[in-house]
Formats: C-alpha cells, sequence, structure tokens
C-alpha cells in the first residue's frame, strides 16, 4: 500500500511541476500534499526522495524539498536533448504511426484551435490562466503521442521527464500571449501534417524547427526577467 501511496504521490507532485503550480524555489510541504490527496506525509517524502533522486526537488537543509531552479545554460541543454529525441521521434512516428494515435493528434489539434479562437474572440492578447492551463497540457500531450507514436518506449519517460525540467525553467516567465498561441498551433499542424504524409524528413525537421523557437522564445523571456529584476533592483 505505501507503494502505491508513494507512486500516487510522486505522480501528483509531477503534474503539479507540469502545470507550473509550483515554480522555482517554492517548498514542497509533505503536509499539505498529502491532504490534497488524502495519504499520510511519509509516502510523500518518499516520493519527494524519488523526484530529488531525478533532479526535479533538491533537499535542503532547514527548508526540507524545494523545486529547483534551472540554470540558463541547463535549459539550453535541455533543449538540445529534445531537440534531437523527438526529432528522431516524430520521424520515426511519421513511419510507424497508426490510425488511432494519428486520430489522438488531429483531435488534439481541433481542441488547441478552439482555445485559441476563444482567445482571439475575448479580444485579449493573452489567454486566461485556466485557458493557457489546458493549451499547456494539450501541447504536453501532441508531444507525448508522437514518442508513442515512435514506438520507442524508453523515450517516454526521458522526454517526459526534459519536459517537467523545462516547464520549471519557464515558470512565472511563459505567458500564453494569442501570437504565440497561433505560432505553437502553426508548427503543430506542420508537424502533424508531415507525419500524415509518412514524410520523415520533414517531420524531423518540422519538430527540430518547432524545438528550437521554442528554445528562442524561453531564452528571449529568461533575459527580460533577468532585466527586469536587475532594474527593480
Amino acid at each position: 500500500m505505501s507503494v502505491n501511496q508513494s507512486q500516487k504521490a510522486y505522480r501528483h507532485i509531477r503534474k503539479k511541476l507540469l502545470d507550473g503550480s509550483v515554480p522555482p524555489g517554492s517548498r514542497l510541504s509533505y503536509g499539505t500534499i498529502g491532504k490534497e490527496i488524502g495519504i499520510s506525509a511519509t509516502p510523500v517524502r518518499e516520493a519527494v526522495g524519488q523526484l530529488a533522486s531525478e533532479g526535479f526537488v533538491e533537499l535542503v537543509p532547514q527548508l526540507g524539498a524545494v523545486v529547483r531552479e534551472l540554470t540558463r545554460e541547463e535549459a539550453i541543454e535541455l533543449y538540445e536533448l529534445r531537440e534531437a529525441m523527438e526529432s528522431y521521434a516524430a520521424a520515426r512516428a511519421a513511419e510507424r504511426i497508426s490510425d488511432r494515435l494519428l486520430s489522438e493528434l488531429r483531435s488534439n489539434l481541433a481542441t488547441s484551435e478552439e482555445l485559441v479562437e476563444q482567445v482571439r474572440k475575448s479580444g485579449k492578447k493573452t489567454a486566461s490562466t485556466a485557458i493557457a492551463k489546458k493549451f499547456h497540457e494539450l501541447d504536453l500531450s501532441f508531444h507525448m503521442t508522437i514518442i508513442e507514436a515512435s514506438r520507442n518506449r524508453r523515450m517516454l519517460k526521458v522526454v517526459g521527464d526534459s519536459h517537467i525540467l523545462t516547464r520549471i525553467f519557464q515558470a512565472d516567465r511563459h505567458e500564453f500571449e494569442l501570437s504565440i498561441l497561433d505560432i505553437t498551433q502553426a508548427e503543430h499542424v506542420h508537424i502533424a501534417d508531415a507525419i500524415a504524409s509518412r514524410d520523415s524528413e520533414a517531420a524531423s525537421a518540422a519538430m527540430q524547427r518547432h524545438i528550437r523557437n521554442s528554445l528562442d522564445l524561453t531564452l528571449t523571456e529568461a533575459d527580460a526577467d533577468i532585466s527586469d529584476r536587475w532594474w527593480a533592483d
């Protein structure tokens, strides 16, 4: 039972890291997290220990578990890893994707397009918190579906971890502006179209452009954040 509960806590905390609800530097309270999912603090502590071994949190004396703060260099390395693995996965997906997973990609794109349209019709330049959260979940699902379609199960965990770490680096910086949503949606469509056409080279190139553009955006926002904090000081 303890193992099941610790895994339940592990999945819960991973989800919180992915949706940005626990930004870098946040302290993870074992008791609070346990109450959120109806378990004791002990299995939460075990889950946090696993997350610490994977590099998502740090165990700090007197403070406990704290969400890691990634450096600019670490973010670049993560995106380089994603570029290499996901470009390869997109190429393999173009060769191996099943009708079911291709349908999931199309459904994903249709739903994310609806969210973009909601923002556009609202007359605002930035998505609401609720829409931003849904769009981010769809974004992650889109990428992980392609990994699944590549039929390389070992990549699922590695790429999933990379997405969590890049999300941690983006937390409190990345805003879902309409222009960014439009670009992301268009790039996802290009990737999906290449996969549907069984064009492995085009799929790989489209994924590579997408991840490089994501890195450029992330670094631009990080540099702006550093500049803002410098002026504030």
